[in-house]
């Protein structure tokens, strides 16, 4: 068997000084060395201490606050997000909103995701946290009739129950896909009787967790999710 020569057909990518700067920014982001809340330096000083110009740190800033990793504030500088689902996920969110075809597929991800995350919490999550959410779910009751406040609602008894299931990647994964799916779900929630099924599905939900019925949780949160599905789908297609 001979040695096969090395290979020189592939282009080397030339990244601008922007996108260097950029990923610079990244790497002190992943290695903890700028956090959640940091202020970066001025531009000017920034510019200075990298060697680069004013304006391909703008442009590499630029970039970042469109990625939702960066947010300039007026007049007050340039500062790390809190790197939350909703800020980071912003561009895919867009995509999607320009991708039907990815609705099945993202509710398919997520009837996975938070039937596993409800069977793992009805074994998990503390009677605190069933009180908790109980709070949540009967302050819900007074939201069927404003749209948005029954989406910051929802929003908080997922999250209950993504923390109760006790793993951190299935909270942060139960988050994201929340997130993706939020401009498809703010169309569905203006038709009329969804809130109410979603509602009511809520109490099918907060019912088997409370019994310890891991099983009968997992069913009631996919249950959940394929309506969910339906409802949005039906809008969509409403729509057109």
């Amino acid at each position: 068997m001979t040695d096969q020569p090395p290979a020189f057909d592939t282009p080397i990518v030339r990244e601008s000084v922007a996108e260097m700067v950029a990923r610079r920014i990244l790497d002190m982001v992943t290695a903890r060395a700028l956090k959640p809340g940091d202020q970066l330096p001025p531009e000017r000083d920034l510019a200075e201490s990298l060697g680069v110009s004013r304006p391909s740190v703008r442009e590499a800033i630029r970039g970042l606050s469109i990625l939702g990793v960066v947010r300039s504030r007026q007049g007050g500088g340039a500062y790390i997000t809190n790197l939350d689902a909703d800020a980071i996920l912003g561009p895919i969110q867009f995509f999607l909103s320009l991708e039907d075809v990815n609705i099945r597929e993202l509710y398919d991800a997520r009837s996975l995701i938070e039937s596993d995350v409800a069977r793992r919490a009805a074994i998990a999550m503390t009677d605190d946290q069933l009180d908790a959410l109980s709070t949540i779910l009967a302050a819900q009751m007074e939201t069927l009739s404003d749209a948005r406040a029954f989406r910051l609602s929802d929003f908080a008894f997922h999250e209950a129950i993504w923390t109760g299931c006790g793993n951190s990647f299935l909270k942060r994964i139960g988050e994201s896909l929340n997130v993706l799916g939020l401009e498809f779900r703010k169309r569905a929630s203006e038709t009329e009787g969804v809130l109410d099924r979603s509602y009511r599905d809520h109490c099918r939900l907060l019912d088997a967790l409370r019994a310890r019925d891991a099983e009968g949780a997992a069913k009631a949160a996919e249950l959940h999710m394929q309506n969910v599905y339906q409802s949005t789908i039906a809008q969509e297609e409403a729509a057109k």
